[in-house]
């Protein structure tokens, strides 16, 4: 049955991970906080302490970092630069679709609703990640120590189910899409209220940059191939945050991409199951790659882990395809502005190794490209902020009481 913004008790089918359908029955009138109250900020540090305390959570980068970022002191650094909050509550029921594919994803997009000051409904990953039933289990137990944040926390996996997403979408007062451009379009098929807002996060892809000199002159292969391995197979390759392009720099780029790739792939042996579906994949990207483009080679040998293909100059649209697991285009440039041809409104992130940020940014100030949201250093492309693909997300889901 349809769900109309006097019978929110219609919405049925969702398996609640957090919460239930009783208390989701009366989210709409439920008050909300302003950002960043202080109930909001003691419950999330709490949460965030409790998962970095599990033993199980270690051998989970994504679960630590985030538990991490959910600390008081992050908070308050955060809270810092908003120095307007006075006249700002939150706008009232915000309803999430995380990715199916990512899969802490949907946490961070929970603490972002909560800080704007929201009641939250978030759709969990349609896959069943180890670091969701963590998270979620993590949550519970911190709700059961914060009670006065219980009506605000409600997470739901559910399937192709589209009366719940037009029942939600009825009756959130903000809507966060972040599942790319196929889940955007079939969710916009769903009106929302009048007065409600939404943020959406379309496909988008990132890359990464490396001058070569100086990486030769950095003695830890290692670690730095591990801060590449977090940066895109911790997602299996799939999150708009990971590199799908390496652009290299400098003099003595052979040397350093032998060095490179050694470690990397070594490192991947040890840690990372690549799913024949993925392989396919990869593959299929290629000879499509191939066929739309010259001077395009493949570098690594059949079967390998990794799967790299160099191409002789960057095109608007080559990165749109990005299969994942492990696929990884590379190009030898003479100077940074070789990449401006794949800055266009897609690119996300550009990370960085071996030059300054300061670099990239003078890069982007002189030629103002559609894209390029991000600019961090190599290992960091994961990290969340609250200003993300060019939303302020604190701004977007809270309201201005005007005049007081």
């Amino acid at each position: 049955m349809p769900l109309s913004e006097t019978q929110p008790q219609a919405v049925a089918g969702p398996a609640f991970l957090v919460g239930g359908a009783a208390g989701l029955a009366s989210a709409r009138a439920t008050p909300p906080w302003p950002p960043f109250a202080g109930e909001v900020l003691a419950f999330l540090d709490a949460f965030g302490r409790r998962l970095m305390d599990r033993p199980e959570a270690r051998p989970w980068p994504d679960v630590v970092t985030f538990g991490f970022w959910c600390r008081r002191a992050s908070l308050e650094r955060m809270k810092a630069g908003y120095p307007d909050l006075a006249d700002r509550l939150g706008r009232g029921l915000a309803f999430h679709v995380a990715p199916a594919n990512v899969a802490v994803n949907f946490a961070y997009s929970l603490a972002a609703g909560l800080l704007a000051g929201n009641v939250n409904v978030v759709r969990a990953p349609s896959r069943e990640f180890p670091q969701v039933e963590m998270i979620t289990r993590a949550l519970n137990e911190t709700l059961a120590e914060h009670q006065a944040l219980r009506p605000y926390v409600f997470v739901v996996r559910y399937g192709h189910q589209a009366e719940i997403n037009k029942a939600l979408s009825a009756l959130c007062d903000a809507r966060i899409i972040w599942g790319g451009d196929a889940a955007i379009s079939a969710l916009r098929r769903f009106p929302l209220p009048p007065r409600a807002v939404e943020l959406t996060f379309a496909d988008r892809y990132s890359l990464a940059v490396i001058e070569a000199d100086r990486y030769l002159e950095m003695e830890d292969a290692a670690g730095l191939a591990a801060h590449f391995y977090n940066d895109t197979l911790l997602t299996d390759q799939l999150a708009c945050t990971a590199p799908s392009l390496v652009v290299w720099l400098g003099r003595g780029v052979d040397q350093a991409r032998a060095r490179f790739w050694a470690a990397f792939e070594a490192l991947a042996a040890t840690r990372y199951n690549l799913q024949p579906a993925l392989a396919v994949a990869r593959l299929a990207a290629f000879c499509a790659l191939c066929a739309e483009h010259e001077g395009v080679s493949r570098a690594s040998p059949p079967g390998g882990l990794i799967f790299r293909a160099r191409v002789a100059s960057l095109a608007e649209g080559m990165l749109a395809e990005r299969p994942g697991g492990g696929y990884f285009l590379e190009y030898e440039a003479r100077s940074l502005d070789e990449i401006l041809p794949v800055c266009g409104r897609r690119c996300q992130t550009i990370s960085y190794l071996g030059l300054s940020g300061d670099l990239i940014r003078s890069f982007l100030e002189n030629n103002r490209p559609a894209g390029v949201d991000r600019v961090v250093p190599w290992g960091r492309t994961l990290d969340f902020t609250l200003k993300w693909d060019g939303h302020d997300l604190i701004q977007a889901l809270s309201r201005v009481r005007a005049g007081l």
